[in-house]
């Protein structure tokens, strides 16, 4: 039987970069999260996300396609159903990148979940690795710093909290986490 993983934090703490290490490993498969936001530079459909439109997100929501669903910074990102419920009948640690809106809404449905919140260093550090992005305006910036104070509220409700201060020590936790050391 699989195993859900919720990996989440503030944009900035490093999600993205931590699962594509964990995904090096067999017995680690990652979601691909559908979103109405427009793809970053090299992004491509199907690999980083489903890319689909407002609309197309609302039918998904009616027909019950979505684990889980929320909006963030104006964009909405959500986990296809069908790809965790086919998740859980492999033998792999199935990780969900997702943020806390998304991640309580899983942890309820699914109260076996492993679930890891990243934490930046500090919120210095948080900030210069969102202007090292490159991909943010200071407005978008302002509003990603302010949710991450919000976000910060719920890392006790996840099972582990990590501090993303070294990627590697961060991702051999990680793995020593699910046993797979």
């Amino acid at each position: 039987m699989g195993k859900i993983v919720i990996i989440s934090g503030p944009s900035g703490s490093g999600k993205t970069t931590v699962c594509k290490l964990l995904e090096k490993d067999l017995q680690v498969k990652k979601s691909v999260s559908v979103t109405t936001r427009l793809p970053r530079h090299g992004e491509k459909n199907g690999e980083a996300y489903h890319f689909v439109s407002a609309t197309e997100f609302k039918e998904m929501i009616r027909r019950g396609e979505l684990a889980e669903y929320a909006e963030y910074c104006g964009c909405y990102y959500g986990t296809p159903v069908t790809a965790l419920k086919e998740a859980l009948t492999e033998d792999v640690f199935y990780i969900l990148e997702i943020d806390v809106q998304g991640a309580l809404q899983i942890m309820e449905k699914f109260p076996e979940t492993i679930s890891i919140f990243l934490l930046p260093p500090d919120k210095k550090t948080l900030g210069h690795r969102l202007i090292q992005r490159n991909a943010n305006k200071e407005q978008d910036m302002a509003l990603r710093l302010k949710i991450a104070d919000k976000e910060l509220e719920y890392r006790d409700r996840y099972s582990y909290c990590i501090v993303n201060d070294d990627l590697e020590v961060t991702v051999n936790t990680i793995r020593k986490i699910l046993n797979l050391n």
